[in-house]
């Protein structure tokens, strides 16, 4: 709004936070790839003797402590009939509730500048590219598009240089 160009790339799930979408698996890769592969490995095979109950842990001041995602999730075992619960949970706790503060906070901003109503209506890739632009440039295209004035010519030694 001041003329002052910021570059920034977010996460797909942010995105989707800004336009007021759900987030799935697939988010998470984005942010922690490794949880998400572990999260799928839970999904594809067969988990009822894992050991795993409806808990996490994160590390709060530096230290490990374990979290509940539903409440008395402790006492809930992990198995084939509840994955998906499981998998959707820790990913509502890892891109939704654990930074809903921060998340909220940057909305309050941001809707002062671009309102809901304005980008609803964008995929997060479409939202992506109206905030940072792109990110690779096609130099072919580029080059194709130039138009050479004032005596330029694709062989002038400042255009080769650019």
């Amino acid at each position: 709004m001041n003329g002052t160009i910021i570059d920034v790339n977010f996460t797909k799930s942010f995105l989707k936070h800004l336009l007021q979408k759900d987030i799935t698996l697939s988010d998470l890769e984005d942010s922690d790839p490794d949880l998400a592969k572990n999260l799928q490995w839970i999904l594809d095979n067969d988990i009822n003797d894992i050991g795993l109950d409806f808990t996490y842990e994160t590390e709060v001041l530096g230290q490990i402590v374990t979290k509940e995602l539903v409440p008395n999730g402790k006492n809930i075992p992990l198995n084939n009939s509840n994955k998906k619960e499981y998998v959707k949970k820790l990913c509502e706790m890892k891109m939704t509730i654990e930074v809903q503060d921060q998340i909220q906070a940057f909305l309050k901003g941001f809707r002062t500048a671009l309102p809901l109503g304005y980008i609803r209506f964008f995929s997060t890739s479409e939202l992506e590219l109206l905030i940072a632009g792109i990110q690779q440039i096609d130099l072919e295209l580029l080059k194709g598009c130039c138009e050479y004035m004032y005596g330029y010519t694709n062989e002038s030694q400042i255009i080769v240089w650019f």
